[in-house]
């Protein structure tokens, strides 16, 4: 073999390494990375609405995108939540759901009836922003799939009927759904911290 097809063998992986450090991401540093996750997801939806907001281009392509992470950063979310409240719960074994799940609607009646049992601090009211993104993606995207897919499975357009999407609308609105979802998943985290701690008072 010649020094030139070696050194051609040799390139790196597609999910390797380079000596660029400033381009590694780094991956599994965290005992919990599903926050890296729900995170992740949100700031690149953010980073496209910021660019469509002040470039004022490629809002018809970006949409797409933008629209999908931020639901699965809201979905991610919810069942973050879910799992911590289950951690809290007197009887979790009531709140049997699919975490496979993509219903919005359901996977947030779900959140809501736990979180209220678990923190009683909490009011419906409360949660309203969270209840208002997750009804209309509900009735836009029920399976999680229109702003994925240009056709259905039957070989319909998705999307039927929706003219025009604000991106920077949309942004504010889920920003402010996913501002408090993250308010209830820090307060579980703070009722779990303390039930540890008493738990290990008494033992």
């Amino acid at each position: 073999m010649s020094r030139k097809n070696s050194r051609k063998d040799a390139r790196p992986g597609l999910l390797a390494s380079g000596s660029d450090w400033h381009n590694n991401a780094c991956l599994n540093y965290m005992p919990d990375h599903g926050t890296a996750y729900t995170e992740g997801y949100r700031r690149a939806a953010e980073i496209l609405i910021r660019h469509v907001d002040e470039s004022g281009r490629d809002q018809d392509f970006l949409v797409y995108p933008v629209v999908f992470l931020y639901r699965h950063h809201i979905e991610l979310l919810i069942k973050q939540i879910i799992a911590l409240a289950l951690g809290l719960a007197d009887e979790p074994e009531k709140y049997a759901y699919k975490k496979d799940d993509h219903n919005l609607n359901s996977l947030w009646s779900v959140a809501q009836r736990l979180v209220m049992e678990v923190d009683d601090s909490y009011r419906p009211s409360d949660f309203r922003p969270v209840k208002e993104v997750v009804k209309e993606l509900h009735l836009a995207d029920q399976r999680a799939t229109d702003f994925r897919y240009a056709r259905k499975n039957d070989g319909t357009r998705s999307l039927e009927g929706v003219r025009y999407i604000n991106t920077r609308l949309f942004g504010e609105k889920m920003g402010a759904a996913s501002d408090c979802l993250d308010g209830i998943d820090n307060s579980l985290r703070c009722l779990l911290e303390r039930d540890a701690d008493m738990r290990a008072d008494i033992e």
